[in-house]
């Protein structure tokens, strides 16, 4: 339903959004994670956004709208994140999942950095930054435990994947060891929505290639 169908709505929610603060964390948690589960909770996290409730629930995702990151990424970081969970909906991956992709970079703009000499941005250690963002967000909306513990194992350990030119296998054992033989796969799936948060192929070769070093130390 487009915005420009429901004004009335619109109206009243931006009327209202105060009010938010005055319901409980529970009540909060619950009607996100109906967004998170849904087929469209990229479209729903926006609408959050357009309507300002975002603001009251999560506004660290609001640091990236604007946050430009140039080189292999055509959209700020906000959008990015919006697009690699909207992947991972599109693949019917479980909830860990979803929400790993929407917070796996949400620590760049806590940590971007201007190169002028290369004319590039930089983000050193926001896999750090956005481990800890994501596990204040998610104990601040009380969600369970063993969810915030994945989570924040996903988005520290998600550039583990990425488009280097070499990885051992002894490195591949130490991450499996690392965030478990039985989650290792979340971690690939995580790495898939952020390549195609790029919209970039959603398996090239590295990622093949990493699928079968992991299928071998496992």
């Amino acid at each position: 339903f487009p915005s420009h169908d429901i004004p009335e709505t619109f109206s009243a929610i931006e009327s209202e959004k105060d009010r938010v603060k005055h319901l409980s964390g529970e009540r909060i948690r619950d009607e996100f994670l109906k967004i998170i589960d849904s087929p469209q909770p990229a479209y729903g996290i926006d609408l959050l956004q357009k309507t300002g409730l975002l603001t009251f629930i999560i506004p660290e995702l609001e640091e990236g709208i604007g946050c430009e990151q140039k080189g292999a990424h055509i959209y700020d970081v906000y959008q990015h994140c919006l697009h690699a969970l909207q992947h991972a909906a599109d693949k019917g991956f479980d909830r860990v999942t979803r929400l790993s992709a929407l917070f796996h970079d949400i620590g760049k703009p806590r940590t971007r950095r201007y190169d002028r000499a290369k004319d590039k941005y930089t983000f050193f250690g926001h896999e750090v930054v956005g481990a800890k963002m994501a596990k204040a967000i998610l104990e601040r909306l009380k969600v369970p435990r063993e969810t915030v513990s994945r989570v924040t194992s996903m988005v520290r350990n998600h550039m583990f994947f990425s488009d280097t030119e070499q990885i051992t296998l002894s490195a591949v054992r130490r991450i499996v060891a690392k965030v478990g033989v039985e989650h290792i796969w979340d971690l690939m799936n995580v790495r898939e929505c952020d390549r195609v948060g790029m919209k970039k192929a959603e398996v090239p070769y590295r990622l093949r290639k990493y699928h079968a070093m992991i299928e071998e130390v496992s």
